[in-house]
């Protein structure tokens, strides 16, 4: 116990000369209170972050624009008034237009085109005048000689010739469906060919004017030769001297006398024609 005691006597004693070697605090200084800054307007068009060092230099910011929520008004439906149809009401008229601004309706298209056609007609008609000009101009300059075809029906006061044809070494030069060789007898060819053998092919279609389900067709087929410097006339006279058309009613029989006559000759040249001829 006194051992005891003397220890704890030692520890008091040296307290003191602990708490006297002991360093003093130092007074802390009292911090400067931080003046609050109002802070700078941000841009918003330039309000962008900035690109950290490891993106690259050209990357764009992933943050989303910021929208704006829209809202789309409701579709409405116009309302049909009670007791209409389910058909659309009829635009209104304009009383200026008349009936000739009205829409036309669409031609078939299987309907010829009127206008287009006779069009068309003109221009070969035009073409074939054309060509058959021509035609003769390089005759006349190749060939010396020119040939002249007449023909001319003799019976028109019992019978009608409603078709006649005149072909010329194969080719149609002549054809008529309005009975013009029964009224004169004047020239149905005019044209220059080469010296030599042609074949000329009549043919005429003639009706009874008493009774016309009698019918007949007169064909005659000629050959010619054209000489040099000289012009070459052909005149055919076709008829039908027959009466079965005018006979048959009364006894029930008659007859047809159906043929063609031709005449040639080669007629010299006038002095003036020859000597355009030669140029």
């Amino acid at each position: 116990m006194r051992m005891r005691s003397l220890a704890l006597v030692a520890v008091f004693a040296l307290v003191p000369a602990l708490t006297a070697a002991a360093p003093r605090p130092k007074k802390k200084k009292p911090k400067a209170k931080a003046v609050p800054t109002k802070p700078e307007p941000k841009d918003e068009a330039t309000d962008e972050p900035a690109p950290t060092p490891d993106a690259p230099a050209d990357a764009k910011p992933t943050t989303p624009p910021a929208t704006t929520p829209t809202t789309t008004p409701p579709a409405t439906t116009p309302q049909t008034p009670a007791g209409a149809g389910s058909g659309s009401a009829p635009p209104p008229t304009d009383p200026k237009k008349t009936a000739s601004d009205e829409p036309k309706p669409p031609k078939d298209a299987d309907e010829p085109d009127v206008d287009t056609l006779r069009q068309e007609y003109l221009s070969l008609r035009d073409e074939l005048f054309k060509s058959r000009a021509r035609a003769n101009a390089v005759a006349s300059a190749l060939y010396s000689t020119r040939i002249q075809i007449k023909l001319t029906y003799t019976t028109a006061r019992y019978y009608t010739p409603s078709k006649a044809t005149i072909r010329l070494d194969g080719a149609s030069v002549f054809e008529n469906t309005t009975g013009a060789i029964g009224g004169d007898d004047g020239v149905r060819f005019e044209g220059y060919v080469a010296p030599g053998r042609h074949l000329i092919t009549f043919r005429v279609e003639a009706t009874g004017k008493d009774d016309d389900s009698f019918t007949s067709v007169t064909e005659s087929q000629i050959v010619v030769k054209a000489v040099p410097n000289k012009d070459l006339v052909v005149a055919a006279k076709a008829r039908d001297g027959g009466d079965i058309a005018y006979e048959w009613k009364r006894k029930e029989r008659g007859s047809y006398g159906l043929g063609i006559d031709v005449s040639v000759k080669a007629v010299p040249r006038a002095e003036g024609d020859a000597k355009g001829s030669k140029k």
